[in-house]
């Protein structure tokens, strides 16, 4: 029994992989019978994400009043703060729950209507072209269209963050003079420059350590595929012969060579991210210190300042946080690419449906 091999790696790019997957699957938000429920619930997912970034900053606001009533022994204030903070941790609880089934519904109705088209075209095309279809339509459109609006609504909420945060940050940095050497130091939004000093070394290490995450990626989600296509294979012929069982264990061999090098991948990519966060949690307070030490700041203004660099350094170090899910998308967007372009219609192209056909529904 021989098992045709998966297509390695099509190896086309970010910019082309987002624009062919945009050709295949962004008929969908244009699409006459899905726009309205696909837009509508784009537009529901931004005001969220904008809803959580405004009660963020509440939240980095009430840091410095909470710092700063510890600081003067004030319990009143102090015992007021515990009941905003309450209040607070509500519109979290409520916003980010709204959020995720929003996300999933949208990712529900999308992936219904991209497979909808994708069997249409195979069905038409007499089910060839590339190997392994079904997992293709199954797995990867599913993973491509749900990490898509992930991705999506992540790096929407990281531009919103950024919007806010960057002039809050600006403003923190306009305070007094600091005497360093005997010299008094102005820098003008010296919080923002340092932050984007800092995301970027590590932004440039870790996309570095990240190549060879997407090609091992990519790599191991073919092997998989090949491995479910053979147990497919020998369940749809009935095989029970020994040396059947010698064809999955070199399946096998060849898919955990794949999953090993794909977590040598993912553990110099973590060497980069854990120090980038771990050293991140100190060094907005190392930073903010001097100002603290030289009187001009309140201790208050301490906790608010370094919460900001931390939320402004996190928004920056978006691509950083998103690397390995990013790798994960762009190889299922690859695969599903390949097959629409492998399947040829029939010589009846009229029955071939570039959008879902006549009675595919979408998910209510």
């Amino acid at each position: 029994m021989t098992v045709p091999e998966e297509a390695q790696p099509a190896g086309i790019g970010w910019r082309r992989a987002l624009v062919r997957f945009w050709r295949l699957a962004g008929p969908f938000w244009t699409a006459r019978d899905s726009r309205r429920q696909a837009l509508g619930l784009l537009a529901l997912l931004l005001a969220l994400n904008a809803a959580e970034v405004a009660l963020f900053l509440r939240f980095n606001t009430w840091n410095r009043d909470l710092f700063d009533a510890l600081e003067q022994r004030d319990a009143d204030r102090v015992f007021t703060e515990c009941g905003v903070l309450a209040l607070i941790v509500i519109g979290f609880c409520a916003i980010t729950s709204t959020a995720l089934l929003t996300r999933r519904r949208l990712a529900l109705t999308w992936r219904a209507w991209l497979s909808a088209r994708l069997s249409a075209r195979w069905l038409a095309a007499g089910q060839g072209g590339a190997p392994n279809p079904d997992g293709r339509i199954a797995e990867d459109a599913r993973i491509a269209t749900e990490e898509a609006i992930e991705l999506f609504a992540s790096f929407a909420n990281a531009i919103i963050t950024l919007a806010i945060f960057v002039g809050v940050l600006w403003a923190l940095s306009d305070h007094p003079p600091v005497m360093i050497g005997g010299v008094d130091v102005v820098v003008p939004g010296y919080l923002v420059w340092l932050a984007l000093a800092y995301v970027g070394a590590g932004l440039a290490a870790t996309l570095l350590a990240g190549r060879t995450l997407v090609r091992s990626t990519d790599l191991r989600q073919g092997r998989e595929a090949d491995y479910r296509a053979a147990l497919v294979r020998l369940r749809d012929a009935s095989l029970r012969r020994p040396a059947d069982g010698g064809v999955l264990a070199r399946l096998f061999e060849t898919l955990g060579q794949a999953f090993n090098r794909q977590s040598a991948a993912f553990a110099m990519l973590e060497v980069f991210v854990c120090f980038f966060t771990r050293f991140g949690l100190g060094l907005p307070f190392l930073i903010a210190t001097p100002a603290y030490l030289a009187g001009v700041v309140s201790l208050g203004w301490v906790m608010q300042a370094a919460q900001a660099f931390t939320t402004v350094a996190g928004a920056l170090s978006w691509p950083i946080g998103n690397m390995p899910r990013i790798a994960t998308w762009r190889a299922s967007a690859e695969r599903v690419i390949l097959l629409h372009e492998s399947v040829s219609p029939a010589a009846s192209t009229a029955a071939v449906a570039e959008t879902p056909p006549e009675g595919a529904k979408l998910p209510a």
